[in-house]
């Protein structure tokens, strides 16, 4: 009778102990979602501020991009998809209200006109990456492929020609024009000491010069990558990242750069005069 007792008493012990080391695990569980779930929700918000409303990237927003985000109504998502435009991870009606806010629909509910891309200031923005922080600042990667369309076919920048071209002349314009039209922090000054171009970060180490992307229209001219790299005409010594204007110039954010060893460091942050824009000439 008494072992009986004493083995009731072990079974509803261990029992016991099973019981709380689970409702422990459950616990632990329920936090750890939680607090994933906060992180990813927080990511959500910050990506956010970045919407592209041309889902299907054909340079317009129109009324097949309001189709696409009709496809994905009730939809629910664990991360950030293009037309979950307020971030909760779900595309329904408050996807499409934020959408009927920005764009302007008929009597209908239809897109009333084409809305072209290009006014986007954020449209160069590279959404799939995390921005970096330097100094305080946020970087936000830049796509490269869209860099290169909107210099091409939406600005009026001249590429320099035969023996007219004046290096200095293109990167300060370039900068000057990203600045005003892309917003801060898009197309910085590169220079190699003997040579200034356009460069852009790209995502990911921002000290991986990797992960910096040049735009220059003196590679298609007179077979300038053989000569650049005999040369060394990108071979990048400094970045400048411009952040507001100043009095004389543009404050930026500048970097050195160890070409060598494909290293970017020491950013500091001061004042970089790049004068005015070329005036036409009459």
């Amino acid at each position: 009778m008494v072992r009986n007792k004493v083995v009731k008493i072990y079974r509803t012990a261990r029992h016991s102990k099973i019981f709380n080391l689970s409702s422990l695990l459950l616990l632990l569980f329920l936090f750890f979602y939680g607090f994933m779930t906060g992180a990813c929700a927080g990511q959500g918000q910050e990506v956010s501020g970045l919407t592209d409303l041309d889902f299907n990237d054909d340079g317009y927003i129109n009324q097949l991009d309001l189709d696409i985000l009709k496809s994905h109504f009730n939809e629910r998502y664990s991360r950030y998809v293009a037309w979950d435009l307020n971030a909760d991870f779900r595309c329904d009606y408050k996807d499409f209200y934020y959408f009927a806010d920005h764009v302007p629909l008929d009597y209908r509910y239809q897109v009333a006109e084409n809305i072209s891309v290009w006014n986007l200031s954020n449209y160069t923005v590279e959404r799939g990456k995390e921005p970096a922080v330097i100094l305080g600042e946020v970087i936000y990667p830049q796509n490269p492929n869209r860099t290169v369309t909107w210099v091409k076919h939406y600005t009026s920048l001249e590429s320099p020609k035969n023996d007219s071209a004046v290096c200095v002349h293109y990167a300060r314009d370039l900068c000057r024009l990203a600045y005003k039209s892309l917003g801060p922090k898009t197309i910085a000054w590169g220079s190699s000491g003997v040579h200034a171009y356009g460069i852009i970060y790209t995502g990911g180490n921002w000290r991986d010069l990797s992960n910096w992307f040049i735009i220059d229209p003196f590679w298609k001219l007179y077979d300038f990558e053989d000569l650049s790299t005999a040369m060394g005409y990108h071979d990048t010594h400094t970045i400048k990242i411009f952040l507001d204007e100043g009095r004389y110039g543009y404050w930026a954010i500048h970097l050195s750069v160890d070409y060598q060893h494909n290293l970017v460091y020491d950013p500091y942050k001061a004042e970089y005069r790049i004068g005015q824009f070329r005036e036409p000439q009459e």
